[in-house]
């Protein structure tokens, strides 16, 4: 497959100045979208802006994916987080990648789709790296944002809880991904109530126990499990 003819007649493609092998588009205002040929012309590797593009860092995330394609192309974990990126003026420090399996980027073109890595500027705390196929195309596709050159950390916080009292939780033993600040609100909820618990990973996957009440309590557990009611496990308040 010619990947580099494909990309070249997108809508309003033109060659990306200053990257060999590279295109940028916009199919919408506001939307400016780029991708970069591997070495071997064989794989490409995306990434998308939205409102947001900065050309300068853009380039350097699609340089600094380029001089680590190795790792790119060959890990077989779905997400991973390349650490040894900055750029001027930001807090990136990752450059995350996510595998053709957990994305559509383009989905009009499954041939395509298959050999496209998408890369994106990102944060350590974002990426454990053992994310499963459907957990990567949660976070890469809905909760961290990738398109938004501007945006902050959106922390890894897997978790599995019961409240009692408000019905809230979890459903059976699969662990589900929410926001900080959703996590924040449930643990202020929790504390207290008796019977309620919480298990939260962090991105190390390490078992973090947290509560927050009058004051805030985080430890870690070797079973990562923190009670809200009742004996030595009630989270503090």
């Amino acid at each position: 497959m010619d990947i580099a003819a494909k990309l070249s007649v997108l809508p309003n493609a033109k060659p990306l100045p200053g990257v060999a092998r590279a295109w940028e588009w916009s199919p919408a205002p506001g939307f400016v979208l780029l991708a970069a040929l591997s070495s071997d012309g064989r794989h490409a590797f995306r990434l998308n802006t939205k409102d947001s593009y900065d050309a300068e860092m853009c380039r350097a995330v699609l340089e600094f994916a380029r001089e680590r394609e190795d790792e790119v192309i060959g890990r077989p974990e779905p997400l991973i987080a390349l650490t040894g990126f900055s750029w001027p003026g930001r807090e990136f420090d990752v450059v995350g990648r996510v595998r053709p399996e957990a994305h559509r980027l383009f989905p009009k073109d499954p041939d395509l789709n298959e050999v496209v890595f998408g890369v994106f500027p990102g944060y350590s705390a974002e990426i454990s790296g053992a994310e499963s196929v459907d957990q990567a195309a949660e976070r890469y596709g809905r909760m961290l944002r990738t398109s938004d050159m501007n945006r902050g950390p959106s922390p890894y916080a897997l978790v599995r809880f019961d409240n009692p009292k408000t019905g809230a939780g979890t459903i059976g033993e699969q662990p589900v991904f929410i926001s900080p600040d959703y996590l924040l609100h449930e643990l202020r909820l929790l504390n207290g109530v008796r019977d309620a618990y919480l298990q939260l990973w962090n991105h190390r996957n390490e078992a973090v126990a947290g509560a927050v009440g009058r004051n805030v309590a985080r430890h870690v557990r070797r079973t990562g499990t923190a009670h809200a009611g009742g004996g030595d496990g009630r989270m503090g308040g």
